[in-house]
């Protein structure tokens, strides 16, 4: 019997049905981190058990928080903030979103940890968070900046204010994290937007955080020590793993596809903004919230994409998002700019690089600079080839996406990360009519 140990993506014809998505990646790590903060147990509905998830999970067991799956429901018995000192360290795997927020939440417990990830989190920059948190007087050892790092301890931990000047939701999540075990009031000033489903989430869960905005900037204002309270959380579906569908049936021709329970936040959507400039069809069935974000059913149909000139403002609201809209952009008619990339080349793999690469080698005409690039779209694109994804699963789902309106098929090297976020990826897509299959490497 012969391996079967990656993915290769046909021309399909159209794409028709109605789709489930999985839950939000980024809504499910604060979900179960903020329920161990909580009292008692907290049921968390349609978690995404993705490996990333599944890290977090791990490693908050370690940390003596029980967690177990009753069906399809998360039930964590919370510890009141109180964790126990691991006899190991706490290895992350691939969960970059993970490990930032586990580092802002013990960082002002006064515990010593060491956390560990894979290869290619171990190359992924940490000094964007660590270093706003020594202003509040936490200590760390860290490789030159990177994984592994140790928390020390350290008797002189104490509230502040900080500038929050990156545009990282990651990063401020931390520094609230943190706050919310220290004593008296912190200050996180947000100078650069960034998703806030970890402002949502812990107001569902009753902390007390005062957010006050001003134009695009946001004061957000922690009172400290607080105990969250344990409430039901129900997550909705992953607009990034949503993206890969949208963006799939805008581009196979005579395609009509239903997206159910969507998470639709305003920091998540740029894609359907961007979109919709390009003449993207799309329409949004009904709407409702749930632990403070917005949800929606989404219609998506084929269109006759156009190029255009992509505002770098917006490029927080999509850096998940770009490789995808890569894609659409070699489908549209006429030249599609996209500037302001410079954070793509810190996440899973240089995503600037590592999509243009792939792009080029299928055919598309393009020119990149070091932190711009321009695709001149065409109806028709070759593909034809095996692409190299980097150990990136936004550049192995973009391009298996991109693999089903091309000429010829569009083969991956390694489907293993996609594990991390969409692990039933191919599954989905072939449901609604995608070619895509199992193949030996």
């Amino acid at each position: 019997m012969r391996k079967i140990n990656t993915l290769k993506s046909y021309k399909s014809k159209s794409l028709f049905g109605i789709i489930n998505i999985p839950g939000d990646k980024s809504i499910s790590q604060r979900a179960v981190i903020f329920a161990s903060l909580c009292h008692g147990l907290t049921k968390i509905f349609g978690l995404l058990k993705s490996e990333d998830v599944l890290s977090t999970i791990n490693a908050l067991k370690t940390l003596g928080v029980k967690i177990k799956f009753n069906s399809d429901i998360c039930e964590i018995s919370g510890t009141g903030g109180i964790f126990k000192k691991p006899k190991r360290s706490l290895n992350l795997g691939n969960s970059g979103t993970g490990v930032r927020l586990l580092i802002g939440m013990l960082s002002s417990k006064n515990i010593e940890i060491t956390f560990r990830g894979d290869k290619s989190l171990s190359k992924r920059p940490m000094l964007r968070v660590i270093k706003p948190l020594e202003k509040f007087g936490a200590k760390f050892k860290s490789n030159k900046g990177k994984l592994p790092i140790r928390i020390l301890k350290t008797d002189y931990l104490s509230p502040c204010t900080i500038d929050e000047k990156i545009g990282s939701a990651q990063v401020k999540s931390a520094l609230i994290l943190s706050a919310l075990n220290l004593n008296g009031t912190s200050i996180i000033n947000e100078l650069i937007p960034s998703r806030d489903h970890t402002e949502n989430l812990l107001k569902h869960l009753g902390a007390d955080i005062i957010i006050k905005k001003k134009k695009m900037k946001k004061k957000i204002i922690v009172k400290g020590p607080q105990i969250l309270i344990k409430k039901k959380i129900k997550i909705c579906g992953d607009f990034s793993s949503a993206s890969f569908l949208i963006v799939a049936a805008m581009i196979c021709r005579n395609s009509k596809i239903i997206l159910k329970n969507i998470g639709i936040n305003y920091f998540r959507v740029g894609l359907l903004e961007v979109l919709k400039k390009m003449n993207g069809r799309f329409k949004i069935l009904r709407k409702w919230t749930e632990n403070g974000e917005k949800v929606a059913d989404l219609e998506i149909r084929s269109s006759d994409l156009k190029g255009l000139k992509v505002s770098g403002d917006i490029s927080t609201r999509l850096i998940d998002e770009y490789p995808i809209l890569f894609v659409a952009a070699s489908f549209a008619k006429g030249t599609t700019e996209f500037s302001n990339l410079k954070e793509l080349r810190y996440k899973e793999s240089d995503r600037l690089s590592a999509m243009a690469e792939a792009l080029k080698k299928s055919g598309v005409k393009l020119k990149q600079k070091s932190d711009s690039i321009k695709i001149f779209g065409a109806k028709n694109q070759n593909g034809g080839v095996k692409i190299k994804t980097h150990d990136d699963h936004r550049v192995a789902m973009s391009m298996l996406v991109f693999g089903l309106a091309s000429q010829e098929s569009i083969k991956v090297d390694d489907i293993s990360m996609i594990k991390t976020s969409f692990p039933n990826f191919a599954e989905l897509l072939n449901k609604v009519g995608a070619k895509i299959k199992y193949v030996q490497k």
